[in-house]
């Protein structure tokens, strides 16, 4: 195949959205390209900066957004029947692994992925609370 025949190939695939074939060479060039040419961009606390002095009216917008898709998703939920549906598969997902608990399992691992779960909630909601 020569250069022409080559890149008509590269063109078609490209073009028909195929996979183009990379190399092992090219993966390695591209590599060494972007370890050579990396450029470190000082931030200096600029994003935190600019996340604080947002004005007040695009937190309350974003707060309000929030609500609003919650109460819609809610009544969704609702008039959909999805809500009886959700909490039906809750429960019967709950007395499957508390059966599974108590015939197999020891009880301290269901404990210690609640306390995670929840000390993971918990850092989320105080990390939003501190970009405000």
């Amino acid at each position: 195949m020569d250069m022409e025949d080559k890149k008509k190939e590269q063109y078609r695939e490209t073009v028909t959205n195929e996979p183009i074939m990379v190399t092992e060479e090219d993966e390695t060039l591209v590599n060494s390209f972007f370890s050579d040419h990396q450029i470190e961009v000082e931030d200096n606390g600029f994003s935190h900066r600019v996340m604080r002095n947002l004005p007040k009216s695009a937190w309350q917008k974003n707060r309000i957004w929030t609500i609003v898709c919650s109460i819609l998703g809610i009544l969704l939920l609702y008039y959909t029947k999805g809500l009886q549906t959700l909490l039906g598969t809750f429960f019967g997902l709950w007395a499957d692994i508390s059966t599974n608990v108590a015939y197999q399992q020891n009880p301290l691992v269901i404990y210690i992925t609640l306390i995670a779960l929840l000390m993971t909630g918990g850092y989320m909601a105080v990390s939003s609370e501190r970009l405000k």
